[in-house]
């Protein structure tokens, strides 16, 4: 039977049992429910592939199919369908089943009403905050690609990425310029903040792949537990809380660039699968059996010195091989001091215009400070340091002086307009602000100058204010 009412959440329940099905409508219907209901399979079927319920209660035990042959037939269709199993039964090889095809819950008989109308209240709300995720999600999406397009309008003219004269700088970039022409792997070994990802980036717009995807991984945070499944994907069902199939980063590169950051803190025991997917150009995803092939081009990184890291363990001799065709050292800006001129004139028009602020020269003491500190953090701390100077006019000067990181690293945001969406928080900031100071904090004006909506700006204003 069915009542359809758009106001109402729809319950759909399945038992071939007329009583039990009886009850449980009764339970639904008295609780300002819609409830649609079934005894037979192929109905169950049928309704579950031709409408959208909130919830589907199924019994385990039906003539002719379980519950859980119906959930796996229709649950592509019903891809925010919570299913809750009922079942009389302790049958572990079906409570694994269940868990692994998706079901939210299982309530066992027997069982009062209360359990069964709080436990589809709960599946209710979990619903609803997935519901509003992915709106979010959407949201976010559709902003971001606009905002980071007007960004790159913006700022069309400040593709160069690593701005210097010095000849340790020039003769990096010479090699990551044949790289770039030949897809070689490459190791790139720098300090930390001497702009390691930029160079990557750098190597991708010179080559044949600069159209293709880039996708950088923090190997710092690749735990032994997520490194298969982040890295070669997993199907559906592999493990808990699969409950859908997912491409590893490795299929998201596939014809362009992989930057594994910081390689030398994957653990030892995990290179070795690595190494594997390097030399076979192939990859598995957990759960399958079937060979992904791949074609990407390998960047790695590292702080460490390369010899100490494969003799103190940090690093397989044999990865080294893989990924070192080419070594690039990347110097520290302590060894490329005539370069600090160019970058200060540089951050300063790029943070200028960001924060729409008059261009002002350096002071004798602020060249003087530059000129003598000792940029310990390279040139994340040496554009934040102008970054700061162009924001407040001033700044504390003291032996000590410390320049505390950035959230997102502005620098690269804006040296590469092709960053991940996570570098353009403060970007999105900038255009923001600059659009609701044109329309004299009219939102709905400056919503459709950024060309996005006004329910999009607000949300972007929240997350921001947050």
């Amino acid at each position: 039977m069915e009542n359809f009412n758009p106001d109402k959440k729809k319950i759909f329940i399945v038992d071939d049992d007329e009583f039990s099905l009886e009850n449980l409508s009764l339970s639904f219907n008295a609780e300002h429910y819609e409830v649609s209901t079934t005894g037979s399979s192929e109905k169950a079927i049928e309704l579950l592939m031709n409408n959208t319920y909130d919830i589907a209660i199924l019994d385990l035990k039906l003539q002719g199919m379980t519950g859980l042959d119906i959930i796996e037939k229709t649950q592509d269709q019903q891809k925010l369908t919570k299913y809750l199993l009922i079942t009389g039964y302790s049958e572990e090889e079906a409570f694994i089943k269940a868990t692994r095809i998706g079901v939210s819950d299982i309530l066992k008989k027997p069982y009062d009403e209360f359990q069964l109308l709080s436990t589809v209240e709960k599946l209710i709300h979990i619903k609803k905050l997935e519901e509003e995720n992915i709106a979010y999600k959407e949201i976010l999406q559709k902003e971001n690609l606009v905002l980071k397009e007007q960004i790159k309008k913006n700022y069309e003219n400040d593709q160069n990425l690593m701005v210097g004269d010095s000849p340790r700088l020039k003769d990096a970039l010479n090699k990551a310029k044949s790289v770039a022409e030949y897809s070689m792997n490459t190791l790139i070994v720098g300090e930390t903040g001497t702009g390691k990802e930029l160079l990557a980036r750098y190597i991708q717009i010179n080559g044949a792949r600069k159209n293709a995807p880039f996708v950088p991984i923090n190997c710092a945070a690749l735990t032994e537990s997520l490194f298969e499944s982040e890295l070669f994907g997993y199907e559906k069902g592999a493990f808990t809380n699969a409950l859908q199939s997912h491409a590893g980063l490795f299929e998201v590169a596939n014809g362009g660039i992989l930057f594994l950051d910081e390689i030398t803190e994957i653990p030892i025991q995990l290179q070795a699968k690595l190494l594997r997917v390097l030399e076979e150009r192939k990859i598995k995803r957990v759960g399958s059996t079937k060979e992904i092939e791949i074609d990407v081009q390998i960047l790695s990184s590292t702080n460490r010195n390369i010899h100490e890291a494969i003799n103190k363990g940090f690093l397989r001799q044999d990865l080294f091989h893989r990924i070192g065709s080419t070594i690039i050292d990347l110097p520290p800006l302590r060894e490329r001091r005539e370069d600090l001129h160019l970058l200060a004139n540089h951050f300063q028009n790029l943070y200028c215009r960001m924060f729409d602020k008059d261009i002002v020269s350096f002071s004798n003491e602020i060249w003087n400070y530059i000129e003598n500190h000792k940029w310990e953090g390279n040139i994340r701390e040496f554009s934040n340091f102008i970054k700061n100077y162009c924001i407040f006019g001033t700044i504390t000067q003291s032996k000590n002086y410390q320049i505390s990181p950035l959230k997102n690293d502005l620098a690269n945001s804006f040296l590469f307009n092709y960053g991940s969406l996570d570098e353009l928080e403060d970007a999105k900031y900038w255009l923001i602000n600059k659009a609701l100071k044109t329309y004299d904090g009219n939102k709905t004006l400056a919503a459709k100058h950024l060309g996005i909506s006004y329910q999009g700006l607000a949300y972007l204003l929240k997350n921001i204010t947050a």
